[in-house]
């Protein structure tokens, strides 16, 4: 999937949107300030101990002249899943689109690599993160409480 830009601005600045290419532990430096700010406490270790172990990440990034200001980030789970396994837009970025822009490059580029399938999870008090997962395509296909006793929502989507 190529770079390229979209009409909506954040703060008069055209957001642009990339593939990042460098190794996927370099991209930490680009997600942990992004993470801290969208998603207020923030355990950096949650980031970086996972990266080191991602199968084939997919890191898509939203840039604006001040850097980044969302990310979606996603890896392999077997031969035709991808997981979707964390994203966030910075506050003031927000409710421009972002989020969604993300979201199609990432399922695009997933088909065009031949993955049948994305799916992700979500906590079910974020409702934000629920309804733009159904608005494209996602189906509820699993709800259960995590290790911490949190509700959570697990939704999938068929590409093809």
């Amino acid at each position: 999937m190529s770079d390229g830009t979209d009409p909506n601005d954040v703060a008069g600045e055209t957001i642009a949107y990339r593939r990042w290419a460098a190794p996927i532990a370099e991209a930490a430096a680009v997600l942990l300030p992004l993470c801290r700010a969208a998603f207020g406490e923030f355990d950096d270790a949650y980031l970086t101990d996972r990266l080191r172990g991602l199968e084939d990440p997919d890191l898509w990034l939203a840039e604006s002249a001040g850097g980044a200001v969302g990310f979606k980030l996603g890896y392999r789970r077997g031969a035709a899943l991808l997981y979707s396994w964390l994203g966030g837009v910075a506050p003031e970025a927000r409710r421009h689109g972002v989020a969604s822009a993300l979201m199609k490059r990432q399922h695009a580029g997933a088909l065009a690599q031949g993955f049948r399938f994305v799916e992700t999870r979500t906590r079910s008090a974020n409702n934000a993160m629920l309804i733009l997962n159904l608005r494209h395509g996602f189906r509820v296909v699993g709800h259960e409480i995590d290790a911490r006793g949190i509700p959570v929502v697990t939704l999938r989507k068929d590409l093809q």
